[in-house]
C-alpha cells in the first residue's frame, strides 16, 4: 500500500536517465505467480473507474475538471500537458494537493524541526530496538542502498522510512532537481496564465494524519514496504506503465498483491493495514477536499489536479462527484 501512496509525496524528482534506468530491469510479470496475476485483474475489475486520467464533472453550467497525476518527471506527460493547456486557457483557478508555496513551507519547516521525520523524543526507540537483528539488516541494507547511512536511519520515524522504502534505488537519485513531475508541470502553466493556484490541504495535513498513528504500527507499515531491489525497481517500472496507460487501478492492485508476499504478517494483519492506509491517505482526504471543491465551483470553473489514486474507488473523487450530482465525462487524452 504504501509502495503507491508514497507517490504523492515524490514531487521534486530530476533526471529521467534514473528513471529510465529503473525501466531498464526485468519485466515484473517475470515476478507474478498466476493467482497474483489474477488477483491484480480482478481488483481492476472490481474498481469503480478504474481506469481515465481526464474528467470533466458538469452541475448547474459550471465544470470541475479532473486530472490524475503521477508526482513524478516523465517526457510522457506532454500528452497530458498538450490536453490540459485548453482546459487552462478556460478554466477561473487551478486546486492542487498542496501548492508549491505550501511545499516550500514544508521544506522550511523540516530544515528549522527535524523532529518531523527523526524521532528525537527523550525514551523513543530507535529501529535496531524495535526489530530483530535479521530484520534490521535487510532494512538497514535496503535503506544504504539508497544512501541512507545506517546511523541516520536508526533515527527515522519509521512512515518516513517507509515512503523511501517505495523509491527504488535507480530512482533515488532523481530527488533532488525541481523538474517535478504532471502537478508541477500544470502548476506553471497556471501560473503563466495569471491563474490562481489554490491548496485543496494545508501541508501539514499529510504529516499530521501519520504522526497520529501508534509507533509500533508504524512499524508494522514499514514492514510492509520492505522488498527485494529487482523486485521494487520492476514494481515501479510497473506502476509508471500503468499510469501512462490510464489503468489506476492497475498500479492499485499491484501494490496490494506484492503486499502479501511480506514474511511475519498474516494476511488479516496486511489486509487490515492497507485498509487503515486508504481510509487515511486516500478517502478521508476525498472526504476533506470535496467541500473545498463544491464551495469553489459555485463561482468559477476550475481544474483539479491530484494524484491518480485519488480518482479511483467508491470513494475516489470520481464517484464524490456524481454522488454530489454532477454529470462525468472522461475526456481523451
Amino acid at each position: 500500500m504504501l509502495r503507491l501512496i508514497a507517490f504523492v509525496f515524490l514531487s521534486l524528482l530530476h533526471a529521467f536517465p534514473a528513471l529510465a534506468a529503473c525501466g531498464a530491469g526485468p519485466d515484473l510479470e517475470q515476478f507474478l505467480t498466476p493467482a497474483e496475476k489474477d488477483a491484480i485483474a480482478a481488483i481492476e475489475d472490481e474498481t469503480a473507474n478504474s481506469t481515465g486520467t481526464l474528467w470533466q464533472a458538469t452541475r448547474d453550467g459550471r465544470s470541475v475538471y479532473i486530472v490524475g497525476t503521477m508526482h513524478l518527471p516523465d517526457p510522457r506527460h506532454s500528452v497530458a500537458m498538450a490536453a490540459l493547456r485548453p482546459i487552462l486557457r478556460e478554466v477561473d483557478a487551478l486546486y492542487l494537493e498542496t501548492a508549491s508555496d505550501g511545499a516550500a513551507q514544508m521544506q522550511s519547516q523540516i530544515a528549522s524541526d527535524p523532529s518531523i521525520i527523526f524521532a528525537a523524543d527523550a525514551g523513543t526507540p530507535t529501529l535496531p530496538e524495535l526489530l530483530d537483528d535479521a530484520t534490521w539488516q535487510q532494512l538497514r541494507d535496503a535503506m544504504a542502498a539508497r544512501g541512507f547511512p545506517a546511523p541516520l536511519t536508526a533515527k527515522m520515524r519509521p512512515w518516513y522510512v517507509s515512503m523511501m522504502l517505495s523509491i527504488p534505488p535507480c530512482a533515488m537519485d532523481t530527488m533532488t532537481s525541481v523538474v517535478g513531475g504532471l502537478d508541477k508541470m500544470v502548476e506553471r502553466a497556471a501560473l503563466a496564465l495569471d491563474k490562481p493556484v489554490r491548496s485543496l490541504e494545508d501541508w501539514q495535513t499529510i504529516f499530521s494524519t501519520f504522526s497520529d498513528i501508534p509507533y509500533q504500527e508504524q512499524v508494522d507499515i514499514m514492514a510492509l514496504s520492505i522488498m527485494p531491489d529487482e523486485v521494487s525497481e520492476a514494481a515501479f517500472t510497473a506502476t509508471l506503465d500503468a499510469y501512462f496507460e490510464e489503468r489506476h487501478a492497475r498500479s492499485w492492485g499491484l501494490s496490494e498483491v506484492l503486499s502479501h508476499r511480506i514474511p511475519g504478517l498474516t494476511a488479516e494483519q496486511i489486509e487490515a493495514e492497507s485498509a487503515r492506509m486508504q481510509d487515511l491517505l486516500l478517502d478521508r482526504r476525498n472526504q476533506n477536499w470535496l467541500p473545498v471543491i463544491l464551495d469553489a465551483v459555485r463561482d468559477e470553473d476550475i481544474l483539479v489536479a491530484v494524484g491518480a489514486a485519488h480518482l479511483i474507488g467508491e470513494n475516489g473523487l470520481v464517484a464524490l462527484l456524481e454522488n454530489a450530482g454532477f454529470a462525468l465525462t472522461r475526456l481523451p487524452l
